[in-house]
């Protein structure tokens, strides 16, 4: 009945009326708890209280054994004192019936024999002389307890004289320290002295089993109770009355021995004590009472707790409900068969501004309708009550209490009760503006984005990364290479597409990046490189770059720009260098062409004179083999000088396109040296050349480079005669070095230098130091040694006083064979697939 009437009040519609009753449930069964924790709280104390009762019962019966334990150490400590004690007396009177002169041998020996036979402890007993000596060495040795006695001669004879100098000095009975014989037993020496008026006649010596008094001094009531040890200083057990092993649960108490003291000391362990029948008899009925207790307890807490568990189940199903259809984001509505508005939710109300009271029995037109919506709205609900509403539901618009517009998506459904009657409809409304504006400000961006791709001047196109399928490609994509994948392919530089083989590898390095996450690939862009498609003709800049697609799987995108007419530009850029580079070489031979005609008019000379002289000596008859011979060799001799320079000048000016070849270093620079010279012979001015064996192979083109050593050499000239016409023995120098993978040639002078602010512009096009200078001598050398991969700088020479005493150019080429050598072929022709290539 209770669960009917929760079901009842959390199906009521109004809204007001019906969250009173579940605030009043909620407050009502506070009581409940109550009966929860009072059983557990009186487990709780029973527990407690027994436990201190327990313990309480433990502890005292603890103490009390620990008081008899006390007990019972100071009577056997009592015991053993007195015996020995017994036996210092009876020492004593010995001492002094020896000291007064009563005793005799006979004598002596009777009184000895009594002691011992009255305290078994004591294995030997004798009178020794002040020399250590016995004082009648015929009488037999008083020995008793033999079973007590396993010293050695030589451990006895220690025994006996321990503590002899002691006892004389301080005339008193003294104990030794213990002695321990081969088996660990211990034995203490008592010396009694003998004075007799001052003299010292000797000491009375008797050695005490630690095991013998341990034996016979305490009382076997005593012993039978307790397990009683003698412990030496070190804590080591010397005897003992029981061999049963001592238990960590075992109690026991210390006392020690004074006398005769030296760390002696008696340790009595008490035996568990025999359990009382009554006592545990006792302990065992209160046991079983309080696991009584303790289960109807727990029985009154386990019937409790499911009478608070099945009131709890009936407030949850109530409350949950309510809070269900509250706590939803979604407005509620209800219409029953006519479209009478019976029931609306707290989510209804918050998106309206209507309260529950406007809208609940309320029919068309509803007060959320706008004004100018009263033909469509009407129509909705007539589609409602006729069962015919969408089942993607109407989209409209909602007025607010305050005035304002949203729009919102109203689904209905057939409210059915549990007999399965229709009783009316079911509404749910959710607000769309914001997603409706987003979507239209998507479709906006979506339009302008498709706009500016299509507007590009650049193909784009995006592949599919596990097959060959174009997902994307805008206008101008589709006007070079229509709407396959074809294009994308030789741009990417897999060829052509071939539909048999329309796989990962014929996409341009997809498969390398298959097992990377989607985040990695999509971070970055590739490096652009520059390609050739052959089948229109036209260069393009291409970038790509892996990117997740729309429907979460692994494409890559591409950017193609026609770089046609840059790649041209360049081309007719090259042409120009190279011909600039001609140029240069034709205006160092046209500036050498005075010291060229000098050179060559000395062996065409030479050659008129030996020929003359050779003519003159044939007219006149006195020529003979061995005279014309010598001649013959010289003339041919300054006719080869003046070959080799004509062909040396004829290579150096020769038109040829640039070509990289295999090359020694050592015959670039003789070739370099014998045209400078040339000029620096005309100068009065040697080139010396440092160059060490066994150079390795450099790639480049013999010709520019020298053409750059030339260039250098004869500025370096121009230099020297410039600034010190008339010095002594002047001279330039070439040195060519190894330095970490590259060939460095150092072309250094004796000039005056290079002004520190005009060596950041000396490569500069058009910047020269000479009056007459156009400016491009060593910009072009520059660009020469740049495009074989190297480096060209200039530093001034500093002497240790700080003077500049000239310049050195340096020049760095990378040694080995480049990765894009191409033997027998022009660079510049070459289809080049990466940018900065030359």
């Amino acid at each position: 009945m209770l669960t009917d009437r929760l079901f009842a009040r959390s199906a009521r519609p109004s809204g007001a009326r019906a969250d009173s009753a579940p605030s009043r449930w909620h407050h009502g069964p506070w009581w409940s708890n109550s009966y929860l924790l009072t059983p557990l709280l009186s487990i709780l104390v029973f527990l407690v209280v027994m436990s201190l009762i327990l313990w309480s019962l433990n502890r005292r019966e603890q103490q009390q054994q620990e008081d008899t334990l006390f007990r019972n150490v100071a009577w056997a400590q009592q015991q053993i004192r007195l015996s020995m004690t017994g036996a210092q007396e009876q020492l004593q009177g010995v001492a002094r019936d020896l000291a007064a002169g009563h005793e005799e041998e006979r004598s002596f020996q009777t009184s000895t024999a009594d002691i011992m036979q009255a305290h078994p402890e004591i294995v030997y007993l004798n009178w020794y002389t002040s020399g250590k000596t016995l004082h009648w060495p015929d009488m037999a040795p008083p020995l008793a307890g033999q079973r007590f006695a396993r010293l050695t001669d030589a451990q006895m004879d220690m025994a006996v004289t321990a503590a002899f100098g002691e006892a004389r000095s301080t005339r008193r009975q003294v104990y030794s320290p213990l002695i321990y014989d081969d088996l660990g037993n211990g034995y203490l020496t008592l010396q009694t002295p003998v004075y007799r008026d001052r003299e010292f006649l000797g000491s009375i010596a008797a050695v005490f089993s630690i095991e013998g008094i341990l034996k016979h001094d305490i009382p076997p009531e005593l012993s039978a109770k307790y397990k009683i040890s003698l412990l030496d200083a070190d804590n080591r057990e010397l005897s003992t009355t029981s061999t049963r092993p001592r238990l960590p649960r075992d109690i026991f108490y210390d006392l020690p021995l004074d006398p005769p003291g030296q760390g002696l000391t008696v340790r009595v362990y008490a035996f568990p004590q025999i359990t009382n029948f009554t006592n545990n008899t006792l302990v065992w009925l209160v046991a079983g009472l309080s696991c009584f207790v303790l289960w109807s307890l727990w029985s009154l807490w386990k019937h409790t707790r499911q009478r608070f568990e099945a009131q709890q189940a009936l407030y949850a199903e109530a409350f949950f409900r309510r809070a269900m259809e509250n706590s939803v984001l979604i407005g509620m509505r209800v219409l029953d068969m006519h479209g009478r508005i019976t029931h609306v939710n707290p989510a209804f109300c918050r998106m309206t501004g209507w309260d529950e009271s406007d809208l609940v029995g309320k029919t068309p037109p509803f007060p959320y309708w706008p004004r100018d919506s009263y033909p469509e709205m009407q129509r909705q609900i007539d589609m409602t009550l006729r069962g015919k509403a969408p089942s993607s539901g109407f989209e409209l618009r909602v007025r607010r209490k305050d005035g304002s517009i949203f729009h919102a998506r109203l689904y209905v459904s057939p409210l059915i009760d549990s007999s399965g009657r229709q009783t009316g409809w079911m509404s749910s409304m959710t607000d769309i503006t914001e997603p409706k504006r987003a979507r239209e400000e998507l479709a906006a961006a979506h339009e302008r984005f498709t706009t500016v791709l299509e507007s590009l001047d650049a193909a784009v196109s995006v592949l599919a990364a596990d097959e060959a399928e174009l997902l994307f490609a805008n206008r101008y994509y589709r006007h070079l290479f229509g709407i396959r994948p074809d294009g994308h392919l030789e741009l990417a530089g897999g060829g052509g597409f071939d539909s048999t083989q329309a796989s990962s590898d014929s996409i341009d390095m997809v498969d390398t990046y298959a097992g990377l996450p989607a985040a990695a690939l999509t971070e970055g862009t590739a490096d652009a490189q520059e390609v050739y498609v052959q089948s229109i003709q036209k260069w393009f800049e291409v970038r790509r770059q892996y990117i997740q697609w729309v429907d979460g799987h692994l494409a890559q995108m591409q950017i193609a720009t026609d770089i046609t007419t840059r790649k041209q530009a360049q081309e007719l850029a090259r042409q120009q260098e190279e011909k600039l580079q001609f140029t240069s070489r034709l205006m160092t031979m046209g500036e050498m062409a005075s010291s060229l005609a000098h050179e060559l008019n000395q062996p065409l000379a030479a050659i008129n004179n030996y020929c003359s002289g050779t003519v003159a000596l044939v007219k006149a008859g006195r020529t003979t083999p061995d005279t014309l011979l010598p001649v013959l060799e010289k003339t041919a001799q300054q006719a080869v000088r003046a070959g080799m320079i004509i062909k040396r000048i004829r290579e150096f000016v020769k038109r040829s396109e640039p070509k990289r070849q295999a090359a020694r270093v050592s015959d670039i620079v003789a070739d370099a040296v014998g045209l400078a010279e040339i000029e620096t012979r005309k100068r009065r001015i040697r080139i010396v050349t440092e160059i060490r064996s066994r150079l390795p192979v450099i790639y480049v083109d013999p010709v520019l480079i020298e053409q750059v050593l030339v260039n250098l050499l004869k500025n370096a000239a121009e230099a020297m005669h410039g600034a010190r016409p008339n010095a002594v023995d002047p001279a330039i120098r070439i040195v060519v070095r190894l330095d970490a993978g590259f060939v460095c040639i150092s072309v250094i002078d004796q000039g005056p230098g290079v002004d520190e602010a005009a060596i950041e512009r000396l490569f500069e096009p058009f910047f020269s130091t000479k009056s007459d200078g156009m400016g491009m001598g060593l910009n072009i050398c520059r660009s020469i040694i740049e495009s074989h991969r190297g480096r060209l700088w200039v530093v001034n020479n500093i002497d240790a006083d700080g003077k500049v005493t000239g310049a050195t150019f340096h020049v760095s080429l990378p040694i080995g064979e480049p990765a894009d050598h191409n033997q027998g072929g022009s660079e510049a022709q070459r289809p080049q697939t990466v940018t900065g290539e030359l």
